[in-house]
């Protein structure tokens, strides 16, 4: 694929999930403002319940995404997506209307019974419509995939404007009736979309159910692996939850949530890879993985060197907050690792059909997570220690990964890990003891020796993206 076309992709997926974005800091930031005390509960209840509907497929999609990927759209057979299409369809109808069924008889709390239902009853719009996602995805119509993804975000933030702020219609339901719009267009966007899928003509029932069972078979690991993925840093800030008051969790989550903008571009960037990682040749995965992760670390260490004045910014923004903005600069690395893992390890691996060893390393850094909470939390007590062992548990995940992708792709990474420990040793320590003007200097420094170090790589890099 010529790089010029994967730019304009990755620019279109930026693009999008920058707005979407956006659009989220608007509701986080306006919405309780409109929402009487009880609604806004009601609406953070049901965005709760909302938020684990993806799981109700047990990863049936997920295996479709792993097994398909690569293809081009034409390239699908229309009868077995038909089948998946409606299978999954009428899964998700049963889910809610058991869900519905069971709320009444276990769900004693009428305004937790609401949300439920709520909830689970977009479930089958929800499935969907990632469903027609991940297709867009694995075939790379990544500006249809843009145009999908901006299209849920724009309606409902219309929808919110127009019963909020033009209608005055501060209730629940309203909020609900937003979002229930949203998904009914993007459900119809999906249908247009995916429409070749979709003609109702089908194998024989039991062609459908076989498989069915190889993509729930192969995608309910890949699911468990990103279930576990979220379980490594949930359990770190649920330990500082226990461990200190309210206030202190909303600041640490606070750094968090901010070294965490970064990922917006690397989420875009990872949805255009993965189809193109799929199709390549073998014998060329290990050169690109190695251009790729340089790439990588040419733009995510330059990136960190904008702490100091982002620090100083958020300082002046929000001065109940400054004292604890020191954690940007432990929190920072995160994304380095947690950018490598999202964009180039996973993203190997899932190409590799290598799911089982993801949820293995997932797993194990799940055990670890839990150990050093419990450490720093229950026999230490020390904040400071405990937003380290964040950064700490990311390299350690980013690391073992990148051990099994030394192996399976037959490539000595040792002296390129060492690096980055390196690297983000010097950007936290400068940070933490200096916190002055000083420590973007000696991390600027750091980065320069790097690039030079690297000189003839970066500029053969850059000279096969002129000639393209």
């Amino acid at each position: 694929m010529k790089i010029s076309l994967v730019i304009k992709n990755i620019a279109y997926s930026f693009g999008a999930n920058l707005i979407s974005l956006g659009i989220s800091v608007f509701m986080v930031a306006f919405v309780p403002k409109f929402l009487s005390v009880n609604d806004y509960g009601l609406w953070q209840l049901f965005l709760f319940y909302f938020s684990y509907l993806g799981f109700l497929h047990f990863g049936w999609e997920d295996g479709i995404y792993l097994r398909y990927a690569g293809k081009r759209f034409e390239e699908l057979d229309r009868k077995t997506f038909a089948g998946q299409f409606y299978g999954v369809t009428a899964l998700q109808i049963f889910l809610a209307v058991a869900v519905t069924i069971g709320s009444q008889v276990f769900v004693d709390d009428p305004v937790k019974r609401i949300a439920l239902d709520c909830a689970v009853w977009l479930a089958p719009f929800v499935n969907f419509t990632n469903l027609c996602n991940f297709i867009m995805q694995i075939t790379n119509r990544i500006r249809d995939y843009a145009k999908f993804l901006l299209t849920e975000r724009i309606v409902f933030f219309l929808g919110v404007v127009l019963f909020l702020l033009v209608m005055h219609r501060n209730e629940f339901r309203y909020m609900y009736y937003a979002k229930l719009f949203s998904m009914i267009s993007l459900t119809l966007i999906g249908i247009y979309l995916c429409r070749s899928l979709l003609q109702p003509h089908f194998y024989p029932l039991n062609q459908i159910l076989r498989e069915a069972k190889v993509n729930l078979t192969v995608g309910s690991k890949l699911m468990l692996a990103n279930i576990a993925g979220m379980l490594i840093i949930g359990i770190v800030r649920y330990g500082i939850s226990m461990g200190w008051d309210v206030a202190t969790f909303g600041r640490v989550s606070l750094t968090l949530g901010i070294s965490n903008f970064l990922m917006v571009f690397i989420s875009s960037v990872s949805v255009v890879f993965f189809p193109i990682i799929k199709r390549m040749d073998e014998d060329k995965r290990a050169a690109a993985y190695r251009t790729i992760r340089l790439s990588l670390d040419v733009i995510l260490f330059a990136a960190l060197i904008g702490y100091y004045p982002l620090k100083c910014i958020l300082a002046w923004w929000l001065p109940k907050y400054a004292d604890s903005l020191i954690y940007m600069s432990v929190l920072f690395p995160v994304c380095v690792f947690d950018s490598k893992l999202s964009l180039l390890i996973n993203t190997y691996l899932k190409s590799m059909r290598q799911e089982a060893l993801m949820l293995k390393i997932n797993v194990v850094s799940v055990l670890v997570s839990l150990i050093v909470t419990f450490v720093t939390v229950q026999i230490f007590h020390n904040l400071n220690l405990t937003v380290l062992s964040i950064v700490g548990i990311y390299a350690f995940q980013c690391c073992l990964a990148e051990g099994f992708i030394s192996y399976l792709l037959k490539m000595d990474l040792r002296k390129d890990i060492l690096i980055d420990l390196v690297m983000c040793g010097i950007f936290t320590a400068s940070g933490w003891f200096l916190d002055n003007i000083f420590c973007m200097v000696i991390y600027a420094g750091a980065y320069l020796v790097f690039v030079l170090a690297h000189r003839n790589q970066v500029k053969n890099t850059l000279e096969i993206v002129r000639r393209k």
